[in-house]
């Protein structure tokens, strides 16, 4: 398996090996083995996918407000 290869897994079935098709898990484990710019693909794949997941969506400021008075639903008095 090449790095191009290894990318490839990596977009199509994701940073975690264990849930890949078992010929090419087996081919990247032999990658992985010996080669550091292989390591340092998955890692990479693994940190944004950790990142993807403990994101918070934030909503731009005023937007509550904005689909409760789109609602007809009067302001809350302070």
């Amino acid at each position: 398996m090449s790095i191009e290869q290894l990318q490839d897994c990596i977009d199509r079935y994701g940073e975690d090996l264990t849930t890949w098709p078992e010929n090419e898990r087996l081919q990247a484990d032999t990658l992985l083995a010996s080669s550091e710019p292989a390591r340092a693909l998955l890692a990479e794949a693994e940190q944004r996918a950790v990142a993807l997941r403990t994101a918070a969506p934030k909503a731009p400021p005023g937007l509550v407000d904005r689909i409760l008075k789109a609602a007809g639903v009067p302001p809350k008095k302070p």
